[in-house]
């Protein structure tokens, strides 16, 4: 079916979702990803092992038990814009095969992995408008080891409607799940159904959307802008269409832990830490005609959703609000605690928007305020020419654990996950530059780089990611 008004419809998009969907379809934004390092933690038997079986077997169950999955966006630019769920998905056409042409040790050795990178920069520049009505509003891209059958990365990626960046994590959580059933599954289960095709599971919806979860309490005394103004920098204009640029930093687990360890000793979270490395580095970058920059900083709103708090944490959805920091340029002290100066600030301000709560004990929200705008997609068109509001965002979705169950009782794991990378596509209308942070099974630290082209030039973002990696070369 290839008319997407003629599919079943679910429910209305909620206020936050509207705003992604108006990006999407303005081409201000197109998508998140999660992407995952896969390896077997035991012995698989050579010859009866089919890889491509396997991801078969679990995506099909991850789908099964996540509606949501099936959903797409209709009318993406209209007020009335609604989830509609398709009647079945072609597995062949979501899921890709790719072959890694060198090892990933040998590409990771100073820390970055342009293979990936380069695959995850073309699906950040790639819409789901291609086949609508079809084609699920999600990706699949397992990236095969070099000299492998059994080794991977997969990169799940997902229109921001559909999920947060938390909801990447849920994915590869039940997604690494489902590979344990499908491993241990001695029947091919492409013999009762075909091999490509999915179905909805009986009897599971999707949630609601955040405003039917979470009251979101407007502020009647919104606080006032810093004073006094200081000359920020914030990159270039605001302008479409949206070119997406990528690039990552991968850390090894012990140099990672390192650094875990110095924030737990400064009592500060792993966010505020690298947030302050990053605006330091940048500082070095920029003219030093400027005073301050201005971070945003995401903040899930789950522990305050009107959920249990167990299907709280494994919902794939939208449920995320942001605060603003302002951080002023560093002081020319020579010693090395300056790159620690920011995170006091950082912290500071996410404390303030934790404790800035309302009668019925939730924190005022940011997005509180979209329930009073009816067309969304005015005001992000409003905003075109107009100069940015910040000039970093910094995304942190933590450490993928897995979740109790994951493997049956007296099974032996199967599957282990490695390095884990956040990334997505620049905004438009967002921050010049927004970083994607992201912590391994293995302890490993992941952080990307995602730029619009025009608003910040590569030298920028080449020194930045110097910046940050001499920071941890010498920590």
């Amino acid at each position: 079916m290839s008319n997407p008004l003629l599919l079943a419809k679910l429910r209305p998009l909620g206020k936050l979702e509207q705003v992604s969907a108006a990006c999407h379809h303005l081409g201000f934004f197109n998508n998140v990803g999660l992407s995952a390092h896969y390896k077997p933690s035991r012995s698989l038997p050579a010859a009866a092992f089919d890889l491509r079986r396997v991801i078969f077997a679990a995506t099909r169950d991850v789908l099964r038990k996540n509606r949501i999955l099936f959903a797409i966006p209709v009318n993406e630019d209209a007020v009335d814009t609604y989830f509609a769920s398709l009647p079945s998905i072609d597995l062949t056409r979501s899921i890709v095969f790719l072959k890694r042409t060198k090892p990933l040790a040998a590409a990771s050795a100073d820390g970055s992995d342009e293979e990936l990178d380069a695959i995850l920069e073309k699906q950040h520049n790639t819409s789901f408008k291609a086949d609508y009505g079809t084609l699920p509003f999600w990706r699949l891209i397992i990236l095969e080891a070099s000299g492998s059958s059994k080794e991977f990365t997969a990169s799940f990626i997902y229109h921001h409607a559909i999920g947060d960046g938390v909801s990447g994590m849920v994915f590869h959580n039940a997604f690494r799940a489902a590979l344990e059933a499908a491993s241990l599954s001695a029947a091919d289960e492409a013999g009762t159904e075909s091999e490509g095709t999915v179905v909805p599971g009986e009897n599971i919806s999707i949630l609601p959307p955040l405003e039917e979860l979470h009251p979101l309490p407007i502020n009647p005394t919104p606080s006032a802008p810093p004073a006094p103004e200081l000359k920020r920098w914030t990159g270039g204009p605001i302008h479409a269409p949206c070119e997406s640029r990528w690039s990552s930093l991968h850390f090894s687990p012990s140099t990672s832990q390192a650094f875990f360890r110095v924030c737990k000793d400064k009592s500060l979270s792993v966010t505020s830490g690298l947030t302050s490395i990053i605006a330091t580095a940048l500082f070095g970058i920029l003219p030093p005609t400027t005073e301050a920059i201005t971070c945003i900083i995401p903040v899930s709103l789950r522990p305050w959703l009107s959920l249990p708090r167990g299907e709280a944490n494994n919902a794939i959805g939208t449920y995320f609000d942001a605060t603003k920091v302002q951080i002023a340029r560093p002081g020319g002290r020579p010693d090395s605690a300056v790159e620690w100066d920011a995170a006091q600030a950082v912290s500071a301000g996410i404390a303030d928007y934790l404790a800035n709560v309302s009668p019925t004990g939730e924190p005022y929200t940011a997005v509180a305020p979209f329930k009073g705008i009816e067309d969304v997609s005015v005001v992000f068109n409003s905003l075109l020419g107009q100069p940015r509001d910040a000039a970093l965002e910094v995304t942190n979705v933590g450490l993928l654990v897995p979740v109790s169950g994951s493997v049956p009782e007296n099974a032996v794991s199967t599957w282990e996950i490695g390095r884990v990378l956040l990334s997505r596509s620049a905004v438009a209308s967002g921050a010049a530059i927004t970083v994607s942070i992201a912590t391994g099974g293995d302890g490993s630290l992941s952080v990307g780089f995602s730029w619009q082209e025009g608003v910040v030039g590569q030298d920028v973002i080449d020194k930045l990611r110097e910046g940050v990696r001499g920071f941890f070369g010498k920590a």
